[in-house]
């Protein structure tokens, strides 16, 4: 599988980006569209399409400080899922960013959640690919989430600078170590 990104402000298929954006998360865990093109003009931050020989694949929207990378949103269009193209896209991802740790938030594996196996799915995918259950949770916008990362401790502190880079220093997120 070879995956070519492309700059959101330079891809064909915008369209296909945004309304993949609107439409495969939860409406409470998204930022408004015109504050994701805002935050598009912050040098740290990226909305990149990923393809695979010309065709759409999906998106990340990520923030890079220091050693930080954060993805904020990954998706893959509906119709590719499960076929290998989210691990290229994080494979390509790791290569791009060798020197970063890299964050994500996954909802919490809460068994009264109507999504609960697609949860549990989502984490054993990030785990498959790299990823360790922090034993952070992070309170944002649409609710609380559990932070994975590509190594088994991180530091909150880092954490919460990518996101004051990002949000032009109106928003710190609260962050905490859990018992579990």
């Amino acid at each position: 599988m070879n995956i070519t990104t492309v700059s959101y402000k330079n891809a064909p298929d915008k369209a296909l980006a945004k309304k993949l954006y609107l439409t495969a998360f939860p409406k409470e865990e998204l930022i408004p569209w015109w504050i994701v093109l805002l935050l598009m003009n912050k040098k740290c931050v990226n909305f990149n399409c990923h393809y695979e020989n010309g065709h759409f694949c999906g998106f990340t929207f990520t923030a890079n400080e220091g050693n930080v990378l954060f993805v904020l949103f990954f998706a893959i269009e509906e119709s590719l899922r499960n076929k290998g193209y989210g691990s290229a896209i994080l494979k390509h991802l790791k290569s791009v960013y060798p020197n970063c740790e890299i964050y994500l938030n996954v909802e919490l594996l809460d068994k009264n959640a109507e999504n609960f196996k697609e949860r549990v799915n989502r984490v054993e995918f990030y785990k498959k690919n790299g990823f360790f259950d922090t034993k952070h949770n992070i309170r944002e916008v649409g609710g609380v989430f559990r932070v994975l990362a590509t190594t088994k401790d991180i530091s909150p502190d880092d954490y919460i600078r990518v996101f004051k880079k990002m949000s032009f220093g109106l928003w710190t997120p609260k962050i905490w170590q859990t018992e579990d």
